[in-house]
């Protein structure tokens, strides 16, 4: 956003000693970023009001003259290519050394003497495109800019004879985003009046006086979507081109002139941050305005010319029969004032931010008004856009006058917001002893009313704060940091006591799962946690259930997920395409809203839903192998290698995603550790799953809850171990953690560890038997260890096992 210091100063007294320079540093430190400072004279150096004494054709080229210019001093040649420039016409002279913009294009080039078909040029007459003039005067293509009519001094710098002697400040608009009182002049003026100590100027506006000439009729139908709508009628309105100083500050922003009443509502928009919109009132049948929601397929041709299809979610302004405007972001080009327009109707709202977001970006339009609209705009700032736009159009057009009633249709009363605090939260959080006077007197100068009660205090937020910007005691604390400037506080370390950091056992249980997963080839994936209520449908899977998001990123994921199983469902069908075998699995949060999680903040009661981390995946083969089983070799490894022990249940309350047959759980006493099953046959067919398709779940909150954790610190050894593997068969029944004992205490004081990487079936090591693979660390904590010795420990292992549970070692 272009910020004109020039138009500041209409509200604050900065005087001559205040550089730009400055401004810009103490906007930086304290309230906005500003890119950059722009000195206007700066971009015409070099540039003069020149007059051409004598016009003959070029030698060698039709389009081109060959000029002789006066500079006010001296006469020289330029080869000019304007079709308009004649004898005594006052041009804007770029000498040699000025920086412009060929035919407004590009970047700024340095102008040098040239000889341009064999004809020496000595500067340049240019188009206002040319010079960054294009706001002031109408650029017509091949013309340069005429300024005959002006009577400007001969010679003199075109910066100082146009008047444009302004700074401009460039501010990133993202650091404003949370501050809709700063996308004005007026709210930045007060910011300054904070920093720099200087009185604010009152923002002054005339009361409307009505008239009952025509009945102006305003009806919202979507109160939730419009909190206030005013409008008046103006006749005898005289549109044509605006006052000197009207296009000059639009100028200084950026903004070409367009007519007085549309340069009037841009003005108000870049003064005070409030949106306007004029229509041609007699092109509101009825004189009649209705805000309502758009039928599905209405088509409105906007002012930019484009015509847009619209949908029953975009909210517009409409007269009895047809769509005039796109609310907040556009009007239409039918109602759009022209030089034929007599008589107007100023629209003055505030629209609720969410819809008008949604709309704006699925059209793929922006406007000045959009972006604000988008920010919660002070509503008491609607009446005042208003009566100032009245007031300028009364100014610039003599003859018109109002000629119907103020509509004032308010959805929402304007209610104070009051935050509790005291004075020591504000020492504490800034780390600052700062006097409770001071504390009072910067919130009371940025606009705050403050009651004190001892150390205690009430503050009332003023009606351009309170828009969803300044809510808690925090917001409060930021602002008296800034003001009273950060860069004050001087650094301290901090005082903290040291103590050993809460262990996350769910997030250090799941990396635990997840890599015993992934040693056995399964691949990790990870979906969104939105998803689809229609292709939940589509599977006639309950929706009831799932919490529905207010604002959802896309119109095709509404809800949050209660499981991981529809993401996998579809990773699997997205790859069956390519492969024809697939192990998968996830780790993520699911959203239970029948249960209660963590508090939504400290100390208010309300819960958030509860939000258990769940590990989920899918195994599917074209081969002649049963993805269950798969997946409850799966399930078994995980558990055993996390030293569980479990019983098989087969469970006659299956989901509704899975076999009613081909289901268990595995449960420890009356707690479920995971559950086993295999996608129904319906489901797959309508996900176009020409295979069968095994499913697996534990849920990992569960599971911490009945994992051992304790842990004794050991310091870790200083001598390297020797790890060797070693691949048993032993019945099925046999439990991991059976055989995990009987290594461990072969030789308890050089056995480290033990971990399980492999567990496989198959015919071919016998029917009821199961191959078991595992790694075995050997270790001192005295010595290095001699590979012979570990060789008949190895040997004793694998004695005990043959003896213990009739293991057999199996080989290659």
């Amino acid at each position: 956003m272009k910020v004109s210091l020039k138009w500041l100063k209409k509200y604050i007294d900065l005087g001559n000693k205040v550089e730009a320079r400055e401004i810009a540093d103490r906007l930086i430190l304290s309230t906005v970023e500003v890119e950059g400072v722009v000195n206007q004279a700066s971009l015409l150096d070099n540039i003069i009001v020149g007059k051409v004494l004598e016009v003959r054709a070029h030698p060698d080229a039709d389009k081109l003259k060959v000029v002789m210019v006066n500079d006010g001093k001296d006469t020289v040649q330029v080869v000019c290519g304007g079709s308009n420039v004649t004898e005594n016409m006052l041009i804007a002279f770029a000498k040699i050394g000025a920086r412009v913009r060929w035919h407004g294009e590009g970047d700024l080039v340095t102008l040098e003497k040239i000889k341009i078909r064999g004809v020496e040029s000595f500067g340049m007459i240019c188009s206002s495109a040319e010079i960054g003039l294009v706001g002031m005067f109408e650029e017509r293509e091949g013309e340069i800019l005429d300024l005959t009519e002006k009577k400007l001094k001969l010679g003199q710098p075109l910066a100082k004879a146009l008047g444009l002697d302004d700074v401009i400040f460039d501010i990133d608009n993202k650091s404003i985003t949370n501050r809709p009182d700063l996308w004005g002049h007026y709210g930045l003026a007060r910011e300054l009046s904070v920093l720099f100590e200087q009185g604010l100027k009152k923002y002054e506006t005339k009361m409307i006086k009505g008239s009952k000439d025509i009945n102006l009729k305003v009806e919202i139908k979507e109160k939730n979507c419009c909190r206030r709508y005013m409008a008046v009628v103006i006749d005898n309105v005289s549109v044509g081109q605006s006052p000197e100083w009207l296009v000059k500050s639009l100028q200084t922003v950026g903004l070409r002139s367009i007519n007085n009443i549309v340069d009037i509502t841009n003005y108000i928009l870049f003064d005070i941050g409030q949106p306007l919109h004029a229509f041609d009132a007699n092109s509101i049948k009825d004189t009649k305005i209705v805000v309502r929601k758009a039928i599905e397929g209405e088509k409105l041709k906007a002012l930019d010319e484009k015509e847009y299809k619209l949908i029953n979610d975009d909210l517009i302004i409409a007269s009895k029969s047809e769509v005039v405007a796109l609310a907040g972001i556009m009007g239409g080009l039918d109602s759009g004032i022209t030089d034929k327009t007599t008589k107007i109707i100023i629209e003055s709202a505030n629209f609720e931010p969410i819809g008008i977001r949604k709309t704006s970006a699925r059209l793929g339009l922006r406007s000045d008004s959009s972006v604000r609209f988008e920010k919660n705009l002070d509503l008491t700032m609607t009446e005042t856009a208003l009566r100032k736009a009245v007031e300028l159009v009364l100014q610039v057009c003599p003859e018109a006058k109002v000629v119907s009633a103020v509509v004032d249709n308010q959805q929402e009363k304007v209610e104070a917001v009051r935050i509790d605090t005291n004075y020591e939260v504000f020492r504490t959080k800034i780390g600052v002893k700062i006097e409770n006077k001071v504390i009072r007197d910067i919130l009371e100068k940025l606009g705050f009313k403050v009651k004190s009660h001892g150390d205690k205090m009430t503050v009332t937020v003023p009606s351009w704060r309170a828009a969803k910007d300044i809510s808690i005691a925090e917001d409060l604390v930021e602002e008296v940091a800034r003001v009273y400037g950060y860069d004050k506080i001087e650094p301290t370390m901090p005082v903290l006591g040291i103590s050993l950091p809460e262990e996350n056992f769910v997030r250090k249980l799941s990396a635990k799962i997840t890599d015993i997963a992934v040693t056995t080839g399964a691949t990790e994936v990870s979906n969104y946690a939105f998803v689809s209520e229609e292709q939940l449908e589509k599977l006639n899977l309950q929706t009831k259930s799932h919490i529905t998001l207010l604002n959802p990123a896309t119109e095709d994921r509404t809800l949050l997920r209660r499981d991981l199983f529809l993401g996998l469902l579809q990773n699997v069908a997205d790859n069956l395409r390519y492969v024809d075998q697939i192990n998968i699995f996830e780790v993520g949060k699911v959203f239970l809203s029948e249960q209660a999680g963590e508090d939504v903040r400290p100390g208010v009661g309300e819960k958030l839903p509860a939000q258990p981390v769940i590990i989920a995946g899918m195994i599917s083969s074209e081969k002649n192998i049963e993805p269950v089983l798969q997946s409850k070799q799966m399930v078994e490894m995980i558990l055993s290698s996390l030293d569980f022990v479990w019983q098989e249940v087969v469970d006659s309350e299956v989901a509704e995603h899975l076999h009613p047959f081909r289901y268990l759980r595995m449960k420890f006493n009356e707690h479920t550790l995971a559950e086993v099953g295999e996608v129904h046959p319906e489901i797959l067919s309508k996900m176009e799953i020409k295979q069968k398709v095994g499913f697996w779940k534990i849920n990992v909150d569960n599971l911490v809850k009945l994992y051992e954790r304790k842990y004794n610190y050991k310091p870790v050894s200083r001598y390297p171990g020797v790890e060797l593997d070693l691949a048993i068969t032993v019945d099925e029944n046999i439990r991991w953690k059976e055989i995990k004992n009987i290594v461990q205490s072969t030789e308890p004081k050089f056995i480290k560890n033990i971990s399980l990487f492999d567990i496989y079936k198959s015919d071919k090591i016998g029917v009821g038997k199961k191959s078991l693979a595992f790694h075995i660390l050997y270790q001192s904590e005295d010595r290095t260890l001699d590979y012979e010795e570990v060789k008949k420990w190895q040997e004793k292992v694998v004695g005990n096992l043959e003896k213990s549970v009739k293991a057999k070692v199996r080989k290659g």
